[in-house]
């Protein structure tokens, strides 16, 4: 008489680790192209002040699953005296991301806003970023979306310091299955579990086909 095998709850617990192991590699492998593009490369201070900062075009680039990226580098420049500093007073800004998804070739953008407030002078700097725009923007491309969220905000240092400031955002991938955010590869006892399942599953088969004869 036939008799039928059920996996064992280990076994199957593996096998689904395995699959949820690779679809999560996959994911890894998504591919992207983006861009940084600030409304303005010099924001200049408030009712006539000589100082201002300056913004970096940052170049175009390209990554691999979620991962950070620099929005903006910022420098401070004034002349102005301690007891006459420039000021900005709400000094508007925005940044807006060109994101494209490298294995259909559509692309998007985002657009983050803010404004500066705070005051400069010759031998200092205080100068701190407002947003006014949510800080989180998703975008669908190619089925895959992509969510994109403002981080750090480092002030610059005073006028000359050789450290810029800088803005930074994170840009996290989910693939079109809908599995969720790519985190990481696989880890090692995925595999130990799955390969201690498998030899089980090819047994199991091996004696049905004995019985069956």
């Amino acid at each position: 008489m036939y008799k039928k095998h059920t996996l064992p709850p280990c076994a199957g617990i593996a096998l689904t680790l395995l699959l949820l192991a690779n679809s999560s590699a996959r994911a890894d492998l998504i591919s992207w192209g983006y861009n940084w593009e600030p409304s303005t490369l010099k924001v200049a201070a408030n009712a006539g002040g000589s100082g201002y900062l300056s913004l970096t075009d940052e170049p175009s680039n390209s990554a691999t699953g979620s991962s950070n990226t620099v929005v903006t580098n910022l420098h401070a420049f004034s002349t102005a005296a301690y007891n006459t500093p420039d000021t900005f007073n709400q000094a508007p800004v925005s940044f807006t991301l060109q994101l494209t998804d490298s294995a259909s070739h559509t692309s998007g953008s985002l657009t983050f806003s803010g404004y500066f407030s705070g005051t400069i002078t010759g031998n200092s700097s205080n100068v701190q970023l407002t947003m006014t725009s949510p800080t989180t923007e998703s975008l669908t491309l190619g089925g895959n979306t992509y969510t994109v969220s403002i981080g750090t905000y480092t002030p610059p240092g005073p006028p000359g310091a050789s450290n810029a400031g800088s803005l930074n955002a994170f840009v996290s991938v989910a693939p079109a299955s809908g599995t969720g955010t790519i985190s990481s590869v696989p880890e090692p006892s995925t595999f130990v579990l799955a390969g201690l399942a498998l030899p089980w599953v090819g047994l199991s088969g091996w004696r049905r086909r004995r019985k069956s004869n």
